[in-house]
């Protein structure tokens, strides 16, 4: 990572602590337990291309924090979407004031594009009442910094009232672009799905199983060392190989655990 996009995370996450109430300090970490319970991570600590869980104000931040900081780059072409009919009145004022900051405001919209078609010439609107985008909440920025919010419902019953989707930033200009090249591809009705976004999820979810494997793994080594250190005439050399050997196994069933995920990757691409 070069110094530009450290630069463009810090003031992302910066803006983003601006946006939401003072005792929201942290957002969990999606498919990762420490010890079973949930990985918490602070605002000011996030990193790209992780993927977390967003209630309904972070996720309002984080997006809000995009269209400011693209704003204040300059130029380049803004995408929006918003994930339920009515929501873009509430946000149309804050679109109209840094509308003139930017080549182009594109906005993907549930129920009310029709009525906002040809209301303002700085701003196209997409219907995706049909499409598989309206499961998604995103903001992407182009131009010479570029930057990417995208969130999706998680699809799981709701366990309490609050909300939570799953998703991702992004300040890499290769995964902005290619985020935004599935985005054009559902708006042309090429594909159903959003590939990059798919693929991602299935990486984040493997490597997280990958280390809590090996946590609960290395916590039964240890303690099977411990127990040898305080009974050392229990560790015959039968039982060291058979240790030995049962690490060497489970290193290679850990091995083929991301190598079934980029196989399912190629399946789903075909």
């Amino acid at each position: 990572m070069y110094h530009g996009q450290t630069y463009a995370i810090r003031e992302l996450l910066t803006e983003i602590q601006r946006r939401v109430p003072s005792g929201v300090r942290f957002v969990q970490e999606a498919f990762t337990t420490e010890h079973r319970r949930p990985v918490l991570v602070k605002l000011s600590k996030l990193t790209p291309e992780t993927f977390y869980l967003f209630d309904e104000v972070t996720t309002q931040a984080f997006r809000d924090a995009v269209v400011e900081v693209g704003a204040r780059d300059g130029g380049g072409r803004l995408t929006i979407s918003y994930s339920f009919a009515g929501e873009i009145q509430a946000q149309l004022h804050r679109l109209q004031r840094v509308a003139g900051k930017l080549e182009r405001i594109r906005v993907l919209t549930v129920g009310s594009a029709r009525a906002l078609a040809g209301r303002d010439t700085a701003m196209d609107f997409h219907d995706i009442a049909a499409s598989p985008l309206a499961r998604y909440s995103l903001v992407i920025k182009d131009g010479a910094r570029p930057i990417l919010f995208i969130c999706r419902e998680n699809g799981r019953p709701k366990i309490s009232r609050t909300h939570h989707t799953l998703g991702f930033f992004s300040v890499n200009r290769e995964v902005v672009e290619e985020v935004a090249d599935d985005v054009e591809s559902l708006l042309r009705g090429a594909t159903t799905t959003l590939v990059t976004f798919d693929e991602m999820e299935t990486l984040h979810r493997t490597t997280q199983r990958v280390s809590r494997e090996l946590e609960s793994y290395s916590r039964r080594v240890e303690w099977a060392v411990r127990h040898a250190r305080r009974r050392p005439d229990l560790l015959t050399p039968a039982r060291f190989d058979r240790i030995v050997g049962q690490a060497i196994a489970k290193m290679e069933q850990l091995k083929e655990i991301p190598r079934r995920a980029l196989r399912s990757i190629e399946r789903n691409a075909r």
